[in-house]
């Protein structure tokens, strides 16, 4: 299925965005470029998309921050992820695409509120909760592309250094896509023309993108970054269960 003029246009905005603001708060790409880019494309279609494209931005930045990463933090976590990664792709592969639409229309229109009426405390976590984080964000990243926050939240609550919590993320979402490539190789989701097309397409502005980020003097707090993501997933949740129920 070739891109439509619309994808064509405004593909490459969503994931300028996504990429910008990744680059400046460290956070929030696939939450940005998942929902909007699923209005656009089959959802089947965008996921391992987004993928790829992720893969090369976080891998990048992961080897910036290596000497920062807190290698004791990632061991406990890391066979969990594997098992939910297991699960979620398996899923996304027998579940019809408007069913993982819906699904995923839930999800972004859930977090969204979650993110929006809570605000997010940084607590001390347990090494304990590296078991559950690890499966449901396994889950939810292999269904949805989507299960960094899960991260963020447990890592925060183990690591108090800035520089450690942020590289010890980057190579944690790079562990993520990592195994995700190889789970959708063999399962036969990256074997898709269109999708190198599109990802050959968008990638330049991907790199502009994190170009911009890390050069703009942004005066905006994480903490109001993260409404305005919020906000965007609400509005886009909504959208995206519009066209799954039109899509029956």
């Amino acid at each position: 299925m070739p891109l439509t003029l619309s994808a064509l246009l405004l593909a490459p905005l969503v994931v300028l965005l996504a990429y910008t603001v990744l680059a400046v708060s460290g956070f929030g790409s696939a939450l940005i470029s998942i929902p909007l880019l699923a209005l656009l494309l089959p959802v089947k279609l965008v996921i391992p998309l987004v993928l790829v494209v992720d893969f090369i931005a976080t891998a990048t930045t992961g080897l910036r921050l290596r000497k920062d990463i807190a290698i004791q933090e990632l061991k406990p976590i890391i066979v969990p992820m594997m098992l939910g990664l297991l699960a979620g792709v398996t899923l996304l592969i027998k579940l019809p695409a408007r069913w993982v639409l819906l699904a995923l229309g839930l999800f972004v229109f859930g977090y969204g509120l979650y993110s929006l009426v809570l605000r997010t405390q940084v607590r001390s976590c347990s090494k304990w909760w590296s078991l559950p984080v690890g499966l449901s964000g396994g889950v939810i990243s292999g269904l949805f592309g989507m299960g960094g926050p899960m991260y963020v939240i447990y890592l925060s609550g183990r690591i108090a250094q800035p520089a450690q919590l942020r590289a010890t993320l980057s190579t944690m979402f790079t562990l993520n896509t990592g195994v995700r490539l190889m789970l959708f190789v063999i399962s036969g989701l990256l074997l898709q023309l269109d999708l190198w097309l599109a990802a050959l397409y968008l990638l330049p502005f991907m790199a502009l993108g994190l170009y911009l980020g890390h050069h703009l003097h942004v005066r905006l707090t994480a903490v109001q970054i993260g409404r305005i993501i919020s906000v965007l997933l609400l509005l886009t949740g909504v959208s995206i269960l519009a066209k799954a129920f039109m899509s029956a």
